[in-house]
C-alpha cells in the first residue's frame, strides 16, 4: 500500500471513513507504527561497507542505523564488545591505543556520535561489512510506501495500519466500546508482528539493543 491508500485503512479502522475528525494524526501515526514495527520484528536490514583507513579506528554509521546484526573485517566476524569488558581485559593498559589486526567492535555509546569502533586499531587498508537494522524512512507524499518500499513487507501494511489506529484512538475517551476496538486492533498488530518474526527468523535469540547500548 502507499501512503494514501494506508491511510484510508487507518481511517477506517478509527470509524472515520472521510478522515476529517483525525485528519491532522494519520501521517504521524502511520510513520510511528511503521517504526514500532521496525523494532518489534528487526524483519528491515540493510548492509553497508568500509574500507580500514591505517590507523583509524572509528567509521561513521548511517544516518537510519538502529542498532547492528554482524560485522566483518576482512570477511572474518568480529565479536562485539564493551567498554567495561575491555577495561576488565586490558586494566592496566589504553586499550584504546591498541594496534593490530582488529578482532572486536563497539557502537560506542561514549560518543554518541554513529560511530563504530574497531577494536585493536587496523593498521593496514581491508574490507569491513556490516549488517545492521534501520529506521525506514518516514512518509510524506501519497505515493510514498512505508517500510521502505520492500515489497516483501507489504503483507504486514494492513497490520501497520491497524497499530497507527490504535495509537490514534489513544486520544479517545476510554469507553467500553473503545477498548474493545484498541483491543481488536492491537490484536491484528500482534498477528502481523508474529507472522514477520516467523517468516524472516531474524530474531529468534536476539534480543532488542537500543542504539549506542553494548552487551556486558
Amino acid at each position: 500500500m502507499n501512503l494514501t491508500t494506508i491511510q484510508s485503512r487507518t481511517a477506517k479502522f478509527c470509524g472515520d471513513p472521510d478522515q476529517t475528525r483525525f485528519s491532522s494524526g494519520y501521517v504521524d501515526a502511520i510513520n510511528d507504527a511503521q517504526k514500532q514495527f521496525t523494532l518489534d520484528t528487526k524483519s528491515l536490514f540493510k548492509d553497508v561497507a568500509y574500507t580500514t583507513v591505517s590507523g583509524t579506528s572509528t567509521y561513521a554509521l548511517p544516518t537510519d542505523f538502529l542498532y547492528e546484526d554482524t560485522v566483518t573485517y576482512n570477511g572474518l566476524p568480529l565479536d562485539p564488545v564493551s567498554r567495561h569488558t575491555l577495561y576488565t581485559l586490558y586494566p592496566d593498559t589504553d586499550w584504546t591505543l591498541l594496534e593490530g589486526t582488529p578482532k572486536c567492535y563497539m557502537v560506542d555509546p561514549e560518543e554518541a556520535s554513529l560511530v563504530v569502533r574497531l577494536i585493536p586499531i587496523p593498521q593496514e587498508a581491508k574490507p569491513v561489512s556490516m549488517r545492521y537494522y534501520p529506521l525506514p524512512t518516514d512518509v510524506s507524499s501519497g505515493s510514498d510506501v512505508i517500510l521502505n518500499s520492500s515489497t516483501l513487507m507489504t503483507q504486514f501494511h494492513l497490520g501497520i495500519a491497524a497499530y497507527a489506529a490504535w495509537i490514534i484512538l489513544t486520544s479517545e475517551t476510554i469507553t467500553p466500546e473503545i477498548v474493545v476496538k484498541r483491543n481488536e486492533l492491537l490484536r491484528i498488530y500482534t498477528d502481523a508482528v508474529e507472522k514477520a518474526i516467523n517468516t524472516f527468523k531474524n530474531t529468534a535469540s536476539a534480543p532488542l539493543r537500543l542504539r549506542g547500548t553494548n552487551p556486558r
